[in-house]
């Protein structure tokens, strides 16, 4: 892989470095002693929408990580900065809270007069150990956020109108509620949803499970809502606990009048001890009557996805989202870590990472347990200060076996690259672990990746019984330095360009086409530039949609007979410099006979100078013609919506057809998951959809 900004440097080795904390922090006594982590928002989640003078009640889940009892009469909550909200300064534990135990702790707050945005950040006090909180020296704060507004209005309620919508799945038409277990898919209402995080919410909720085959899905249209400008789609969404071969994608779809169904955001969601909390802004649809439908795909094989959308509502200004019940109580350690939180407002603006790659040790990678092996992660410093005695912090999750500091053993520049490794050693019991790293600069302030630079990045690996392989590092193919080819491609996209028919909202488009043209074109690309700077060296098309709001571009290919272990492969990203691409890429076919249009695979995408590898499983279509759409639609404006498929391919290792693009393995690490629908980027095999993007 060759980069534009390079400048990579291996570290053969860290040296292990106390962390530095800010003046009047022990960080040895906060570590060892008093030490807490953010487990859940109980209640309140970040954005909940408010009236003014609104009354509620915030309930954070923390627990005890440190070595010291929290006493009741001795460690209390404190307001430690930002909007107070009527909350009082301190208030007494309700309980003693010994290491390795939770608490749920619940304040009474007011929201304030004016409309605006408010946080309130908290921490503990001790009488013994002083003021502590979260993160990697225990001095982090932790916090409530709102939104209040002026207006005030009902909104929807998803979960009470479930009766109301249409639902079905790959197997056909659902009833609603359905019966648990059924192969056909289905979809029950839950009055108090456990999450996978273990906990129980007080507000009701709905649990979809697709369709018992290969990236299965279930999805429930509602009727017609008119939005408004202001209107929110909230909800937190996360595994049913105990579901923990559950991997799915979460997608909230629409349709205005009778026009296509288009999707409006998407979130990959994986089995991992977490919960998000969705909350996104509808204004772009105000005025509008909108039918929304919840979608649930399963990521390949279905078995255990039961999806959770705990109180999925439309929060309109002056109402409350989804909130939970609160009921303090003190409980045992819960079965997976959960990240910090860290303080918002964020780092120095200065300092900023980009995630590139795992260099080794890609997501899910099998080791043995207690085999040791060495993890690089190269970075970018997209900031604008040099990272000088910078270092590597572990932050939180599984920890196996690291370090706490390492220091960074050379200066990076602003626009340099650099791989940092440590030595791991996998846990003794089998399982799924992840470990989360931020960076730390030399005053001791943390930052990672992200618009904000407060994302972590993670090493996740599975370790398995004695009949797993031998446990190594691996090291992936990149485009620099590509494996022999492989035989296997069946059918290349881009030899065939012109084999397909290319339209738009403008009606039928030449191939190729005219770069600028309004109507929207396709393009060949003989060396693209990936969004990472990286120039690759298989060739690729640019599909820039029609130039009207929400605009698109689709080519029609003529019909290929798919048989069993096809899959469709490519990198999907946007052009290097098209810096307000933001787009939905989009597999959709039609089956020989049929005049209908179906989507298989999508995935939302801008412009963050990552790219990503679709490897996506054709096998359900075996066996029939198949015409392949590429489908790429504008989310809003298209300006600068230039989005890059490099080496499209069906790919079969049994084909006897000579390669002509060999398949590239890389890392799909994201900045860690926060549901929005300009930052979650996720591949997602999904539902029918209609004849036009």
């Amino acid at each position: 892989m060759k980069f534009v900004s390079k400048i990579t440097t291996v570290l053969i080795a860290l040296v292990l470095m106390f962390s530095i904390a800010p003046s009047g922090v022990q960080p040895a006594r906060a570590a060892t002693c008093y030490w807490a982590q953010f487990i859940a928002d109980v209640t309140i989640p970040d954005g909940t929408n408010f009236a003014p003078g609104t009354t509620f009640k915030k309930t954070w889940r923390l627990k005890n990580i440190g070595s010291c009892a929290w006493q009741s009469n001795d460690v209390s909550l404190i307001f430690d900065s930002g909007e107070k909200m009527g909350a009082p300064a301190s208030s007494p534990l309700p309980v003693t809270v010994n290491p390795g135990q939770t608490v749920d702790i619940t304040v009474d707050m007011t929201a304030p007069s004016s409309a605006g945005h408010y946080f309130g950040y908290y921490k503990f006090k001790s009488a013994q150990g002083g003021a502590f909180g979260i993160g990697s020296t225990a001095n982090k704060t932790f916090w409530v956020e709102i939104n209040v507004t002026s207006s005030s209005g009902t909104g929807y309620d998803f979960t009470a109108n479930a009766a109301s919508a249409v639902w079905s799945g790959g197997a056909g038409s659902l009833t609603f509620p359905g019966t648990d277990g059924s192969a056909n898919g289905f979809a029950l209402k839950k009055d108090k949803p456990k999450f996978e995080n273990g906990i129980e919410s007080g507000q009701a909720g709905l649990l979809f499970a697709p369709n018992n085959v290969n990236n299965g899905y279930i999805q429930a249209v509602y009727p017609a809502f008119k939005v408004q400008s202001g209107d929110r789609f909230q909800s937190t969404i996360g595994c049913e606990y105990g579901a923990t071969t559950c991997y799915v994608a979460y997608r909230l779809d629409y349709q205005i009048g009778s026009g296509a169904f288009k999707t409006f955001w998407t979130f990959r969601e994986k089995y991992e001890g977490l919960t998000y909390n969705a909350n996104l802004d509808l204004s772009s649809l105000a005025g509008q009557d909108v039918k929304f439908v919840l979608v649930i795909s399963a990521y390949g094989s279905p078995t255990g996805d039961r999806a959770l959308w705990g109180n999925p509502v439309i929060a309109r200004a002056g109402g409350t989202g989804p909130t939970i019940t609160p009921s303090p109580t003190v409980t045992g350690t819960l079965a997976s870590p959960t990240p910090s939180k860290t303080p918002t407002p964020g780092p120095a603006a200065c300092d900023r990472a980009q995630f590139i790659k795992d260099v080794t040790v890609p997501d899910g990678t099998s080791f043995q347990p207690n085999a040791t092996f060495a993890k690089t992660w190269r970075l970018k410093n997209v900031g604008t200060c040099t990272w000088t005695n910078y270092s590597l912090i572990f932050d939180s999750g599984e920890k196996m076996g690291g370090p706490d500091s390492a220091i960074i053993p050379t200066s990076v520049a602003p626009g340099q690259t650099v791989d940092i490794t440590i030595n791991l050693t996998a846990p003794s019991t089998s399982g799924t672990y992840r470990g989360y790293w931020k960076l730390k600069n030399s005053t001791g302030a943390a930052f990672g990746i992200g618009s904000a630079g407060t994302k972590s990045f993670w090493v996740e690996i599975k370790v398995a019984g004695s009949s797993s392989p031998p446990a190594t590092a691996v090291t992936p193919v990149t485009p620099s330095t590509p494996a022999t080819p492989l035989p296997g491609t069946a059918y290349d996209f881009v030899a065939n360009v012109c084999a397909a028919t290319w339209y738009s909202g403008a009606g039928t488009l030449p191939c190729p086409g005219t770069d600028g043209d309004a109507k929207g074109f396709v393009l060949i690309t003989n060396s693209p530039k990936l969004e990472n700077g990286t120039v690759e060296n298989r060739p690729g098309l640019i599909t820039f949609p029609q130039n009207v709001s929400n605009g698109y571009i689709q080519g029609i290919y003529p019909s290929y007979k798919v048989k069993s272990g096809d899959k469709f492969r490519s990198i999907v990203n946007c052009e290097n410099g098209a810096t307000s691409c933001y787009v939905v890429f989009r597999l959709d076919y039609s089956v020989s006979g049929s005049s209908s249009v179906q989507t298989f695979w999508a995935f939302v995408e801008r412009y963050e100078g990552q790219f990503y590898t679709a490897d996506i499983d054709l096998t359900p279509l075996a066996g029939q013609d198949v015409k392949f759409i590429l489908t790429v639609l504008a989310t809003g404006s298209p300006t600068g919506d230039r989005a890059l498929w490099v080496a499209p391919i069906i790919y079969n290792a049994g084909s006897t057809t000579p390669p002509t693009a060999t398949p590239t393995v890389t890392s799909t690490q994201a900045p860690s998951a926060t549901p929005t629908p300009t930052s979650t980027e996720t591949p997602t095999p999904t539902s029918t959809n209609t004849t036009t993007p």
